[in-house]
């Protein structure tokens, strides 16, 4: 970077502001990575949300001063506990491994022939984990990893029947819905004494999603690090009971003969990760909000100038501070498909990405929160010029 200075500037003023940041090697270039705008969002594929200026701070610092790897992770988990309001906290190398960590410790405990003996439990071991049929997504192969089975329920009679002594865990998607409630899910867990653990990866931002979460009585949650808390791309938050963390933390690295030996977090993730929740519950959220939706009503309002077209801007509770264009137009008129369009867009000069993961459901979306100044229009004068073509 030839200008550190001056990066660390633009992030925390504004690219409206000051210049864009300015650097030795144009890396991607190099590599042949062609450039795109996102309008997806903070997707793992596109690798995250830019990070806070603050976290790069501190990322730098830990890269020049080194500490005992042990103890930095106690502190720093004893730090976000403290800032979220959870009993411990735990730097995981990304949301999955925070499942897969959390299940082994539900499985092993502290015991070391457990802990050496995952992913292969041995007979008569805690391994089943319980959820519901409509939980399962496509992150649930996390939770076999350690070597887990999984048991799918769909009522409280199967729930009440499937738990046993070989029941290590019962697992809640945050954003999933089932036959049984969020809180019957909870009360059930408490009254057998069975550990719960909750994917809440991508519930954030708000940051008060994190905070709720926290305090609806699971005993293990876990979020990503890289989306909405702008924190370093490759890490993941566990929070919850003390004790499960630290059987999670006994099955993972730096642990030689550990299930999870390979899942490192750096030193500079452990401090990047603490400052990203640190400066994540100071944030002004709802200024954020604000400039989503100037930006989506703006490309919105040009869109709908075409006949036959419709753009609505929609913002969605479960999707958090995340207003989105949903975009509908007669294809007898325009004849262009929905998946036609994203192609063009992707293929198009500038590449443009947008939400395609809704087009299995026949919507099409883009939302506004990774643009950088100037694109709302870009991608409002693209589609528009795609369906002109297509007239």
């Amino acid at each position: 970077m030839s200008d550190r200075r001056s990066f660390l500037q633009y992030m925390l003023i504004g690219a409206s502001t000051v210049g864009a940041p300015t650097f030795a090697r144009d890396y991607h270039k190099e590599l042949g990575q062609k450039p795109f705008i996102n309008a997806i969002g903070a997707y793992s594929s596109l690798g995250g949300e830019e990070m806070w200026p603050e976290v790069i701070e501190a990322m730098d610092y830990a890269a020049h001063n080194k500490a005992d790897m042990e103890e930095l992770h106690d502190a720093v988990g004893r730090r976000i506990a403290e800032l979220v309001g959870s009993e411990y906290a735990c730097v995981t190398a990304g949301a999955t491994s925070a499942i897969m960590l959390a299940t082994a410790g539900c499985m092993s405990g502290l015991d070391p022939e457990l802990l050496h003996a995952l992913p292969h439990p041995p007979e008569g071991a805690k391994d089943e984990v319980i959820l519901q049929t409509s939980h399962q997504y496509l992150y649930d192969r996390a939770l076999r990893t350690p070597g887990a089975k999984l048991i799918f329920v769909d009522s409280e009679e199967d729930l009440r029947a499937a738990i046993g002594p070989k029941t290590a865990m019962m697992f809640y998607v945050r954003k999933m819905k089932g036959q049984i409630s969020l809180e019957r899910w909870i009360e059930i867990a408490k009254e057998l004494n069975v550990p719960t653990l909750c994917d809440a990866a991508t519930t954030v931002p708000p940051i008060q999603a994190l905070l709720d979460t926290v305090q609806l009585g699971f005993d293990l949650c876990c979020f990503s690090g890289g989306k909405g808390l702008r924190g370093p791309y490759s890490v993941g938050l566990l929070l919850g009971r003390k004790d499960l963390i630290m059987a999670a933390k006994a099955n993972g690295s730096p642990n030689h003969a550990a299930f999870g030996r390979s899942m490192k977090v750096a030193p500079e993730e452990y401090l990047g990760m603490m400052v990203a929740v640190e400066v994540a519950l100071q944030h002004d959220e709802e200024a954020d909000l604000v400039h989503y939706k100037k930006l989506t009503n703006y490309m919105a309002a040009s869109i709908n100038e075409l006949d036959g077209v419709t753009a609505e801007v929609v913002i969605d509770p479960e999707q958090g501070y995340e207003p989105f264009v949903k975009l509908e137009w007669d294809e007898n008129k325009y004849k262009i498909n929905k998946d036609d369009l994203k192609l063009a867009l992707r293929n198009g000069d500038p590449c443009i990405e947008i939400r395609a993961i809704f087009l299995a459901f026949g919507e099409f979306h883009f939302t506004a929160n990774m643009l950088k100044a100037g694109e709302e229009i870009i991608v409002a004068n693209r589609v528009k010029a795609i369906l002109l073509e297509n007239l």
